[in-house]
Order: C-alpha cells, then structure tokens, then sequence
C-alpha cells in the first residue's frame, strides 16, 4: 500500500511538473501563432512639446487597422494605417492703445496686452510601424507590450481663431486658415510609441504614448494669426492613446 501510494505521489508531481513546463512554453512561444488582421479605434489627448503656454491639450482620435505579423516564438511585427483627428488650444495676443492719466490732469496712452483664443485642427493619415512581444497567461488571455516609430501623413492643418470684441471696443472676426508652409505645420512627423494592451479571446485593449521625434511645426515666423505674436519655437507633437480594437 505505501508503495503504491508512493507511485501515485510520483505520478502527480509528474503530471504537474509537465503542465508548468507547457504552461511556460506556451507563455513565451505559442504554437498557435498566427498572422491576423485587426480593427482598432483610439482617443487620443495631443500636447504640443515645447509649445509653452501658447498652446493647450485637447481631444481628438485615431480609426483605422493593423496587420499582425509573428517573427520568432512570441515576438511580431505590426504595422498599421488609421485615419487621425487631433486639436490643439491656441493662446496668442495682441495690444490696443489703453489712456493712461498724468499727474497734471491730461491723458497720454499706453499700450496694453489683450489674449485672443483659438485652435489648430488637424487632420490625416497615421502609419504605426510597431514591434511586440506577448505574454500568453492563458488560450484567451495575453499581454501586450510594443514600442516603434510612427509617421503622421497631415492632409489638413487649419487655425481657427475665435471672434472678440477688444477691450478698447475694436472687433475682431474670428476665422480660419491654412497653416502649412514656411513657418508653418509640416505635411510629415515623426514619434517613438510605446505602450501596452491585453487580448482577451479577440477583443483587444490598450494603453500607450507617442513621443515626438521630429518638427510637427517650424518656428521660422510667426504662426498662424495677423494679431499673434511670433511663436519662436520649434514644436513637436506628443500623444497619449487609449485603444479598443478587435482581431479577426
């Protein structure tokens, strides 16, 4: 009887160490591996690197597919086209001639700040060039993390000022016009992303940031307004993304 339950013992710590080990096998090199199509929509929140107080976060976001490539056990390559949306705040200014009172009782004038709001909207194609790595806890479960450049194709890059009346009563019509060229937004930027997501059976999630590596915009002249100051900045473009997608 003790022999026999000795067996039994061996036998268990057998079958146990075998499913560890496949267990482990199966979290760094998925035989299952497969090429995939996938469909992925994001919100994106832009920051203008360097851009200072001129410029404020906003909303915007990104709809597009990926194609996932495996190159070596758990390893793949994933690149990407979407559609993108992004905003920026614009603060610039300009003066009006306010009345300044002397001490002898007559007025002379002084020139005195006033802000004028404003956006950029812009819009194009955006091109992911990502390498991955996935952890498989489970058939339906898997952890993401990736990192790669990115390239931002701008079709449309417009300032829209806002209307105002100044404080000295001149009114200001608010309107909207092309910002690209000398000075201006550039048709191509360049980011590092990072970030990482979860699988769960197909739908997938994920977390990440892009870094901007090359000029979103020149500081060569003044941006965007006749009533702004000139922005002596070179500004690129950082972003944080959350991601919702579906694999096929």
């Amino acid at each position: 009887m003790k022999a026999l339950n000795c067996t039994l013992a061996a036998l268990l710590m057998a079958t146990a160490s075998t499913a560890v080990s496949a267990q482990s096998t199966y979290m760094f090199d998925n035989p299952d591996n497969r090429e995939y199509f996938g469909v992925r929509v994001g919100l994106n929140v832009t920051s203008a690197a360097n851009g200072g107080a001129m410029y404020s976060n906003k909303p915007g976001f990104e709809a597009g597919a990926v194609y996932n490539m495996p190159l070596w056990k758990n390893l793949y390559f994933e690149p990407g086209l979407s559609i993108f949306y992004n905003a920026f705040g614009t603060v610039s200014y300009d003066t009006y001639e306010a009345p300044l009172p002397l001490p002898d009782g007559t007025f002379t004038t002084t020139e005195r700040l006033f802000q004028i709001d404003g956006s950029i909207r812009n819009f194009g194609f955006r091109i992911p060039l990502t390498v991955g790595y996935h952890f498989d806890f489970s058939e339906d479960l898997k952890v993401h993390v990736f990192t790669g450049p990115q390239l931002n194709l701008s079709l449309v890059a417009r300032y829209h000022q806002d209307g105002m009346i100044t404080p000295d009563d001149e009114q200001i019509v608010g309107g909207s016009k092309s910002i690209f060229g000398t000075g201006g937004f550039k048709h191509v930027d360049l980011q590092w992303t990072f970030g990482v997501g979860v699988t769960y059976q197909r739908y997938y999630m994920s977390v990440g940031g892009a870094v901007g590596c090359t000029k979103m915009k020149s500081a060569s002249s003044a941006i965007i307004s006749d009533y702004a100051l000139t922005l002596g900045r070179d500004v690129r473009r950082n972003i944080f993304t959350l991601t919702l997608g579906y694999n096929f």
